[in-house]
């Protein structure tokens, strides 16, 4: 058996064999670390041109904002401004509206409901107030009634307080016509109360009215309309309210103390 010759590898050679390889190795170790770098590079430039873009987006967005307020406000002042003719047109619609309908008739007298508005020109006041043929003479609420004398003439002086508990109170000072006797229902006895004489107006109709002085703070109504006071001037549907058109106060005019409500709240039942 012949042995097998191995081929001699000398030095020189090996180091050159090592040479290449680490020539080879670092090559590739740099081509390597370029290509890092060259992406590095490129993500960069990408970062870079993206900040650039996040800067002017957000530059438009402010330009937006501020053109966004800019609209609110001309909208709101526009709101203002319209509201402004809203109003105007209104209030010119209003001055050239239809004149108050005419009050209810039946031939020459008035139509009344079961209750209306009534003026009383002492106190430049609307009052409701009701109407009852069943009663006699017509009554008037009043409290701290005193009376006086002024030319020669009784007056009485008194203050209208048209709901029990209400804080409006109107005084009055009207010339007394004469003093009526008052039966109480409840208890039989006779009671003298002065009557007295005020303009008044209901619908279109003024006229001057005899009103016996009673408190009627405690009655649905602080003002009753009575026979003496219907008759020749009215007529009356029981079953309608405020028929008439309710009268306006007078403008050139100082008011009494100003009242807070002019529609009394449902209470004790009438009774006179």
């Amino acid at each position: 058996m012949q042995n097998e010759t191995r081929p001699t590898v000398s030095n020189e050679q090996l180091k050159s064999a090592l040479s290449d390889s680490e020539s080879r190795i670092q090559n590739q170790l740099s081509q390597q670390c370029q290509k890092v770098i060259d992406n590095q590079n490129k993500h960069q430039a990408g970062l870079q041109s993206f900040s650039k873009e996040q800067q002017v987006t957000r530059k438009q967005l402010d330009e937006l904002n501020h053109q966004v307020e800019q609209l609110s406000e001309k909208l709101a002042q526009r709101a203002v401004v319209e509201s402004a003719q809203t109003a105007q047109v209104a209030a010119a619609a209003n001055s050239q509206s239809c004149p108050p309908p005419a009050p209810m008739t039946l031939g020459d007298k008035l139509v009344l409901g079961q209750s209306e508005w009534l003026w009383i020109e002492a106190v430049n006041r609307v009052f409701p107030a009701r109407v009852d043929t069943g009663a006699t003479t017509s009554s008037l609420t009043a409290q701290d009634i005193v009376t006086l004398e002024r030319d020669g003439q009784k007056w009485a002086r008194f203050t209208i307080v048209p709901e029990e508990g209400s804080d409006n109170s109107y005084e009055v000072e009207a010339p007394i016509a004469r003093i009526a006797n008052i039966r109480q229902s409840s208890t039989n006895e006779i009671d003298k109360r002065p009557v007295v004489r005020l303009t008044i107006k209901i619908g279109n109709m003024t006229d001057t009215a005899e009103f016996t002085l009673t408190d009627r703070s405690h009655m649905n109504y602080p003002i009753l309309l009575g026979r003496e006071f219907l008759k020749d001037i009215a007529v009356v549907d029981v079953a309608k309210k405020n028929v008439q058109p309710k009268p306006e106060l007078l403008t050139d005019r100082a008011s009494a103390i100003p009242k807070k409500a002019e529609q009394a709240n449902p209470k004790a039942s009438e009774e006179e």
